[in-house]
């Protein structure tokens, strides 16, 4: 039986656009995270929210300035 992780789904889109990309937040071990989206390098932290920066930097950085990472949570068995 596997055990429940947490994932937290982040989408990235323009303003008023349509979806561009969607990539994890997931909890590696207590108090450590790991964000992942396609095409975009890593991210690892101690908080979902530092990684959430991190991904948000890297995002705007590929993308442009005019993007939005929206973050959803769900759990996956």
């Amino acid at each position: 039986m596997r055990a429940f992780r947490l994932e937290r789904e982040i989408i990235v889109r323009p303003i008023n656009g349509m979806q561009l990309s969607e990539g994890y937040i997931w909890e590696d071990e207590p108090q450590h995270y790991s964000g992942r989206l396609p095409g975009i390098e890593p991210s690892v932290g101690d908080t979902v929210d530092e990684v959430l920066k991190q991904l948000d930097r890297k995002v705007k950085a590929y993308y442009g300035d005019d993007v939005i990472v929206e973050l959803c949570t769900r759990v996956v068995a």
